[in-house]
């Protein structure tokens, strides 16, 4: 699938979210769009789902679908049945706190529900437009219903009307549920370009595990000049521009380079003191070098990936589809290795991420504006920020970690203008270089691991399409207050795509998502050595022997050197695992224990009960706790005496007796990649609804 140009304007909450069943996929490229001003759903309206209305609101959207109470009769009996209420204001709860319903405030989840913008995809032969509607939740959910579609001030569709459906979240970090409507490339330009306004419309309608609903609708304006541009170019058609202002005083002699006259646009006058302007009737153009200005195109020298780890799990140039943050290690596939960038590491946790890029926009850019910048909240844009959202809702952002944005920030963006006199067409260069060390992120919980943790800059700026002041007034005439009506305010947004995959053939630009890794054994941890002695972890040096076995091999020891040692530091409670054996290790939530049989999980996915390896056989785990550690951490890097390892393998070592997985073993089992069955749906769900979800197979394409 090959991904293009990103762009929108939009009123409302910045996020990006992951792709679930029957969800499209989302592209990262550059965004244009407008949002609310905070993170508290402004211009999101909620409504009571039990209402008459609601329901029959929801029952049409359901027929259109095809979705009918023979087929779906669980998704129709909710449809009716009240609600459990929370609280006496559910909608006034939902509206003002943007942490509503979170049963986790320690890690501060929010609920998002968010116009996300358009894109352009190349699917076989065929390229697509596309709109897309974010929803997540901060608690489990039973069924996530989400409607999408691009609309004129008519009401009538550029692209189609998406309806979809989710059953339920497939783990815990799957809160987030993405769709997405479209239309070819040839329909959308000629809707939007006989289009006065484009508008996004979305619905949301969220059946909870407690028993409580939530329905949410949101109306937003796009940027129609920007689409519009984005079309011309892919097609490679007139940028027309029914609101192009021009002048009936005699202009300079430089003229355009016309390529084809298109249809007229309407005559509009209006007259204001000494000067009379009218939207005049004329030939549109598109200038023949457009293609070569290189409008809306963008480069992203950070966050990037661009290490991968070599059968040595080295560092090595190259892409394997993730950035790769260490949190308390410097090991194989990190693309930005552990840091300390200042303060008490033990008591202020924090990740550090630097961003480095541009982006071409044919306009010109008169100032970057921040939060303290009172003009953006009237015109309802998202202020210039950096925001990491994980699947679970998990959100921080630069501005909570300083007293004055503009200040702190402003230094890092610049903007190089020009105007084009051939074409009449101003030209902004706007890059930004904000560096690792001012690039900090430590909202309580962002230590945790994340899989899969999106990225978004957005850069929100006051812009004229007419150029500069002196460029409007030397070609167009314009002045004054006829020019300050023309001045505009968006932004533009550069974000991270879905789910860790290598880069697409043919991609424009395929930027991956952050991934957060630690992994390692509490100070103190006895490591079985080749001689038979155990010596504390702390102590071992490279070079060193140890006892340990192939993962392909885990019941057969063998002597291993350690190559490699990792150190770092933990801000999490750590798993502490007790056997009938007497073993007792404590390990960060990662780092893999081999079960019976020899396989790895997560300690954090062990309980009680479970048989696992130790040196000598199999234990059962009779105890499993969470405990608070803030000292150092270690882990290591095994490899065979004689070098002849195999491609790609790790190795198992014994801390405390207990069977463990050494650094390589831990980055093969970092992330869960296992897509769900029908039979695995079926398992999670409650058996009322596997009625719904096994017709909707056929139904829901």
């Amino acid at each position: 699938m090959k991904f293009n140009l990103l762009a929108l304007a939009v009123s409302s909450t910045l996020a990006l979210g992951s792709i679930t069943a029957h969800a499209q996929p989302i592209a990262q490229d550059a965004v244009k769009v407008s949002l609310a001003s905070n993170m508290q759903q402004d211009g999101v309206q909620y409504l009571d789902p039990d209402s008459a209305e609601a329901r029959a609101e929801l029952a049409e959207m359901f027929a259109d679908a095809g979705w009918t109470p023979q087929n779906s009769p669980q998704l129709y009996k909710e449809l009716h049945t009240p609600q459990k209420l929370v609280s006496n204001d559910l909608f006034a709860t939902a509206r003002t706190m943007n942490t509503a319903f979170s049963t986790q405030s320690d890690k501060e989840l929010e609920s998002l529900f968010s116009h996300l913008g358009f894109n352009i995809v190349q699917e076989g032969s065929t390229k697509l437009f596309k709109v897309r509607l974010l929803n997540s939740e901060p608690k489990s959910t039973k069924m996530t219903v989400m409607t999408i579609r691009l609309v004129n001030e008519k009401g009538e569709q550029i692209t189609t009307k998406q309806t979809s459906r989710f059953f339920g979240d497939a783990s815990a970090s799957a809160s987030r549920k993405l769709i997405g409507g479209e239309a070819t490339l040839e329909s959308a330009y000629d809707y939007v370009k006989k289009a006065k306004a484009v508008y996004g419309e979305g619905t949301a309608y969220v059946l909870f595990n407690d028993g409580t609903k939530v329905l949410k609708k949101g109306k937003v304006k796009y940027d129609r000049n920007a689409i519009l541009g984005m079309l011309s170019k892919e097609l490679g058609r007139p940028m027309t521009n029914k609101n192009t202002l021009v002048s009936v005083k005699p202009l300079p002699p430089v003229k355009p380079i016309i390529i084809g006259p298109v249809e007229p646009d309407p005559i509009f006058l209006r007259t204001e003191q000494a000067h009379e302007f009218k939207y005049a009737e004329k030939e549109s153009f598109q200038v023949a070098s457009f293609a070569a200005n290189n409008f809306f195109d963008h480069v992203v020298n950070h966050p990037k990936d661009w290490k991968k780890a070599d059968g040595s799990n080295k560092n090595v140039s190259g892409q394997d589809g993730k950035i790769m943050v260490c949190l308390n290690r410097d090991y194989g596939d990190c693309d930005y290795p552990m840091i300390q960038a200042g303060g008490d590491y033990n008591n202020i946790p924090h990740v550090t991420i630097p961003f480095q890029g541009q982006i071409t926009l044919p306009t010109y850019i008169s100032k970057v504006l921040f939060k303290e910048d009172g003009v953006l909240e009237n015109n309802n844009v998202q202020p210039t920020d950096v925001m990491i959202q994980g699947k679970d809702s998990f959100v921080d952002k630069l501005s909570n970690h300083t007293n004055h944005v503009r200040n702190s920030f402003s230094q890092y963006f610049n903007i190089n203008y020009t105007f084009d006199a051939d074409t009449w067409m101003p030209m902004s260069v706007l890059s930004w270089n904000i560096p690792r060390d001012k690039g900090v992120f430590a909202k309580p919980g962002i230590f945790e691991r994340r899989q899969d943790a999106y990225w978004i800059l957005n850069i929100a700026i006051e812009e004229n399409w007419m150029g500069s002041p002196n460029d409007a007034e030397l070609y167009f005439g314009i002045s004054g207050d006829d020019y300050n009506a023309e001045t505009g305010y968006s932004s533009y947004i550069i974000a991270s795509t879905e789910a860790p995959a290598l880069p697409q053939s043919g991609a424009v630009y395929e930027q991956a998502p952050l991934q957060f890794s630690y992994s390692c054994l509490a100070e103190g941890s006895l490591i079985l050595m080749a001689d038979g002695t155990s010596v504390a972890i702390e102590t071992l040096n490279i070079g060193d022997l140890v006892t340990g076995a192939s993962e392909f091999s885990p019941k057969t020891k063998e002597t291993l050197r350690i190559a490699d040692i990792s150190v770092g530091v933990e801000h999490l409670p750590m798993i502490q695992l007790t056997t009938d054996e007497g073993q007792v290790l404590t390990l960060t939530e990662s780092h893999p224990v081999l079960r019976e049989g020899g396989h790895p999980v997560w300690a954090l996915n062990v309980k009680e009960g479970d048989k696992i390896q130790v040196n000598g056989g199999l234990a059962t785990v009779t105890g499993y706790e969470q405990v608070d550690y803030k000292d150092n951490v270690y882990n290591l890097k095994l490899e065979r005496v004689n070098g002849d390892s195999e491609q790609g393998e790790s190795f198992v070592m014994f801390a405390n007796g207990i069977s463990v997985g050494d650094l390589a073993m831990q980055s093969e089992n970092e992330f869960d990649t296992h897509k769900e069955s029908v039979e695995d749906v079926l398992k999670r769900l409650p058996v009322e609804w596997h009625t719904d979800y096994l017709n909707s197979l056929n139904t829901d394409k």
